[in-house]
């Protein structure tokens, strides 16, 4: 079974950091990543779940072609819902919106206190960060990979008892991807700052949104200038 570079990314550092033997995908799709793993005997167990029916229909197409249905469980509805009726040992949200990301995990906080959490938001991710910090949730581990002209940035994270501490660069860019600052980090901050300045150019400097702008640009300037 051959998944798409994302998918393929997010299911590595999954392997990778592996915890227990099953997996909750919230947002599926098509089931391809539970599907992937089971197939593999990367897991023994997975929840294949979406909030549309078009999705679990796909999903449930998916599994029937690789006679995965006593392992991987289609089930439909919003968030986390479809798992707390089940023990799973992992939980991965992608391919959404950072500000989704933080309301599904916000809904029932109690449920992620154990589980080992695979992110991977196409925009917002400032604000998913700045969500797992405030909340205990520490980021274990990050990953940059570019698919169809788009880069997206994996975290891998977990319920933490101590107190995080962090920078606003990591925020923005990612406490590990700064520290390893790879090609497709460059090149796509480096086209981030290319926005910014355009951006900055069309305001007037008493536009509320200015400093804003001009901060972005002198932060991003300093994270691809050092190292």
């Amino acid at each position: 079974m051959k998944l798409s570079k994302r998918l393929q990314a997010i299911a590595d550092l999954i392997i990778k950091y592996k915890h227990g033997e099953s997996l909750g995908d919230i947002g599926t799709d098509h089931a391809y990543l539970p599907c992937y793993l089971v197939n593999e005997n990367v897991i023994q167990k997975a929840y294949a779940c979406d909030i549309a029916k078009g999705p679990i229909q796909a999903s449930i197409e998916t599994i029937g072609s690789y006679h995965l249905e006593n392992k991987v469980i289609p089930l439909l509805g919003s968030g986390i819902h479809p798992l707390l009726d089940q023990q799973v040992d992992m939980i991965s949200i992608c391919g959404m919106g950072g500000k989704l990301i933080v309301d599904i995990l916000d809904e029932f906080p109690e449920y992620i206190q154990d589980q080992r959490l695979f992110l991977q938001a196409n925009v917002g991710l400032e604000v998913l960060r700045e969500y797992l910090y405030l909340h205990q949730i520490e980021i274990i581990d990050e990953d940059i990979v570019k698919d169809a002209h788009h880069i997206y940035e994996i975290m891998v994270c977990q319920k933490t008892s101590k107190q995080l501490s962090y920078q606003e660069e990591d925020i923005y860019f990612g406490p590990y991807l700064r520290q390893k600052k790879n090609t497709l980090f460059y090149e796509k901050w480096r086209r981030q700052l290319h926005i910014y300045q355009n951006i900055l150019t069309s305001l007037e400097e008493n536009h509320p949104r200015y400093q804003e702008v001009l901060h972005m640009i002198e932060m991003t300037e300093g994270e691809l200038n050092e190292g």
